[in-house]
């Protein structure tokens, strides 16, 4: 009897681990990650950020998010996950431009699913005037890289540039037609494709259109949308 018990247990068990693989495959593809914040004051300025950084997943999409990182940062990203210092060369960066004024900086991510993960960061400069830049990039689980706007949509670009304009918002204008907007990058949020363009003080700005109203201009994959 006892043994048969331990036969039923270990089938039981191997069964279970059967099951559970499929859930901690998916579970390992999403990415591990730490809000660092970072403050400083001095003379006549001020720098700010919390950043979301990727800490554990698969290496080329945290070599990717992280290089993308350094860019928004205006500094190396070769810190040895040393996130602190990565900030204060960052603020260093900034202070020693003269610019002056007050720089905050905001990355994390917004997105992940089976197939990519996004980052939105913004820039907010202000001064005598206030500036902005936001970004929002995916990134493949396939290999890594940075998705592209023609990865995303399958429309001309002037489909595009109707389309940021239909849904500009509240965004304020620097151009007087949707053939002068210039779509730059693009990404994947939950219900939303944000493309970056120009507006008026801003060097990107989030022009946020609604998935399922503009799913025709999208491309489709295997599994869906990319």
């Amino acid at each position: 009897m006892e043994r048969i018990m331990v036969k039923l247990l270990t089938r039981w068990m191997i069964t279970a681990m059967l099951f559970a693989l499929p859930s901690m495959t998916r579970a390992q593809d999403f990415l591990s990650t730490r809000t660092v914040t970072f403050n400083k004051s001095g003379k006549g300025s001020s720098f700010k950020a919390s950043v979301e950084f990727p800490t554990e997943g698969d290496a080329r999409v945290v070599s990717s998010v992280m290089k993308w990182i350094g860019f928004v940062l205006d500094t190396e990203t070769d810190f040895k996950r040393d996130y602190q210092r990565m900030l204060q060369a960052s603020c260093d960066t900034f202070t020693m431009s003269g610019q002056g004024g007050d720089r905050s900086i905001v990355i994390e991510r917004s997105y992940e699913d089976a197939n990519c993960v996004t980052f939105e960061s913004m820039v907010t400069d202000k001064g005598s005037e206030t500036w902005r830049w936001a970004d929002c990039a995916s990134f493949s689980k396939r290999d890594g890289h940075r998705i592209r706007l023609d990865e995303i949509f399958r429309c001309d670009i002037s489909d595009i540039q109707q389309l940021m304009w239909a849904y500009r918002g509240d965004l304020p204008m620097s151009v007087d037609s949707p053939e002068e907007l210039v779509p730059v990058n693009a990404g994947f949020i939950d219900g939303w494709v944000i493309v970056i363009g120009q507006a008026h003080h801003y060097t990107g700005a989030p022009y946020r259109l609604r998935y399922e109203e503009i799913d025709s201009y999208l491309h489709t994959g295997d599994g869906g949308y990319y």
